[in-house]
């Protein structure tokens, strides 16, 4: 019974070798060489071969380079090795046991032939039945027999025991006490292999099963009218467990097939791929997305035979092989491609690096511009090569716009200062009492505009001041005691120095005189229509002559609106 534990638990200890490394199975394998019975582990060593192989093919089905994925892992050399050495420990070990077997058989059958004897020998029947019991003791510590001749044996021997007991004319009372202890034996057995029909695992209750028949062999016969009640017993509960074997693997295959067949399906669909074949790298991308599901797929879709993995594992190379041989082909050709598609990028970092240290800010923004949208609409090329002249191009741009960043922050600063000075100025202009002294005022006004023009740009929301200060000047300038044209002339002279300050108020000016001279033409025009519509003769000279004053005055207003345009133009 402990033995039975013992295995059992064995049985149920046993490592998940799909969770180790590619190193630790092969740790686990060389251990296996060291086994007293490597007969006994070579499931298990194949369980890690199979585990083995499934890694390092996942492993290797990863790589999109076809010539890397040929290579032979050093692993898989260090593997092949340790193997090798299993497999040559185990054949030798298997020749040795069959050799024991065969002398087994021999000696078991030298057993049945002096059982036989025992019938004919005239001594006493404890002499007799000692022999009997030392050859019985004898054949069950024999080990066992080549396959073929096993149930040969035990019929032949269990025949003669048999006959032993049937037709030697013994001690009754002993052959029965042998019987009862032999019938106690069989009930056990069969108690153990009833337990076995509840056992979930099937693999535990087989195995189990076998071990408990090897033990009934082992044990000699019961009451003939106890004979076939014991064995049906025992023969009912192994035909119940030896069903459920054979239903759990006829499902298991029937499934198995299932799954062979759902993998083969996606073998194809990894082939289809390349029905409408890619001839741009996003394209290639987008089908190298579809392939990797369809790779995860098949790696979820549940196991197979064992006998089918290297069918199925072929199958499986093969179309990925074929996907990614075409991928790699693709990309080999784009490869003159993908050199001028470099340079196109690199032209532009270098044109940017050209301008990096620029301060014309408005223009060299927009170039910078530009070269960001040239950049993003450049034809691909690979991250590895791109991305160093990537890094220098992002460089130079946030080198340009930091260093406008700085200036604009620093001018923002200036123009707040400026504001001040020119709205203390202001202040000063707005106080400003002319006094009899032309001359005197006009210097003060002179020094007052000199000291507002030597001001910088002020902040934009507050140009207002600006117009603020000319409506001043001129205000100061209408009180003095000048003729008009003396002030037109003033004011002609401190316009033209707010302009220089103010670039948008002179766009206003030069757009509010061309206005002006457009509708003093058209005036001319007009008056000078009209003037041929009038008829020689004493009423109409008055009117003509008053339009003719008019025309006179706006050609001289035209002139001078032209020569200030002329003036504005040259500022």
């Amino acid at each position: 019974m402990t033995e039975d534990l013992n295995n059992n638990k064995e049985l149920h200890n046993n490592i998940n070798f799909s969770n180790l490394t590619l190193e630790d199975l092969i740790l686990e394998l060389d251990k296996l060489s060291n086994n007293s019975n490597p007969l006994s582990v070579s499931k298990k060593a194949n369980e890690i071969k199979v585990a083995f192989y499934k890694k390092l093919i996942s492993k290797s089905s990863k790589q999109s380079d076809v010539s890397k994925k040929n290579e032979i892992n050093p692993l898989e050399t260090k593997f092949k090795k340790i193997n090798s050495k299993f497999r040559k420990i185990k054949q030798e070990f298997r020749k040795e046991k069959e050799r024991q077997e065969q002398k087994n058989l021999k000696i078991k059958q030298k057993i049945i032939t002096e059982i036989n004897n025992l019938i004919n020998q005239e001594e006493s029947i404890k002499i007799t039945f000692d022999k009997f019991r030392s050859l019985q003791g004898e054949w069950k510590n024999t080990g066992n027999v080549p396959i073929q001749n096993k149930n040969d044996i035990w019929y032949n021997y269990n025949h003669h025991v048999e006959l032993f007991y049937d037709y030697l004319k013994i001690n009754r009372e002993l052959r029965d006490l042998d019987f009862k202890r032999n019938l106690e034996y069989k009930e056990l057995l069969c108690e153990k292999a009833e337990k076995l029909i509840k056992e979930k695992s099937i693999n535990v209750s087989f195995n189990e099963l076998q071990k408990i028949h090897e033990k009934w062999k082992e044990i000699g016969p019961v009451f003939k009218e106890k004979r076939e009640n014991i064995w049906n017993r025992f023969q009912e509960a192994s035909k119940i467990i030896n069903k459920k074997r054979n239903d759990y693997f006829l499902e298991l295959k029937q499934e198995n097939n299932k799954n062979l067949i759902l993998k083969s399906s996606i073998c194809n669909k990894i082939i289809s791929l390349l029905d409408d074949m890619p001839d741009s790298h996003q394209k290639w991308k987008d089908k190298n997305e579809e392939l990797n599901k369809l790779i995860e797929q098949w790696k979820k879709t549940a196991p197979i035979h064992k006998n089918d993995l290297k069918k199925a594992w072929k199958e499986f190379r093969d179309s990925t092989n074929t996907f990614y041989s075409e991928k790699n082909n693709f990309y080999k050709n784009r490869k003159d491609t993908l050199a001028s598609n470099l340079m196109i990028k690199i032209k532009i970092c270098e044109e940017a690096e050209r301008l990096k240290n620029s301060n014309e800010w408005n223009s060299t923004s927009k170039k910078f511009i530009q070269l960001q949208k040239e950049w993003k609409d450049s034809p691909f090329t690979p991250e590895y090569k791109s991305s160093p002249i990537w890094n220098r191009f992002k460089k130079a741009c946030d080198q340009f716009f930091n260093s406008r960043k700085e200036f604009y922050i620093k001018l923002d600063k200036e123009r707040d200062s400026n504001l001040e000075m020119k709205q203390k100025i202001l202040s000063t202009l707005k106080k400003f009492k002319s006094s009899d002294n032309v001359k005197s005022d006009i210097e003060k006004i002179q020094k007052i505009n000199k000291d507002w023009n030597n001001i910088g740009e002020v902040p934009k929301s507050f140009l207002s001041i600006n117009n603020e200060y000319k409506n001043s000047l001129n205000s100061i300038y209408n009180s003095l005691k000048l003729n008009e044209s003396e002030k037109k002339k003033l004011k002609l002279e401190s316009k033209i120095s707010l302009y220089k300050q103010d670039s948008s108020m002179l766009m206003k000016e030069k757009n509010r005189i061309k206005s002006e001279i457009d509708k003093i033409n058209k005036n001319i025009n007009q008056y000078e229509n009209n003037i041929s519509f009038f008829k020689n003769g004493s009423g109409t000279e008055r009117y003509k002559s008053d339009i003719v004053k008019k025309i006179e005055i706006s050609k001289s207003k035209l002139e001078e609106l032209k020569d200030n345009l002329s003036i504005l133009n040259k500022i």
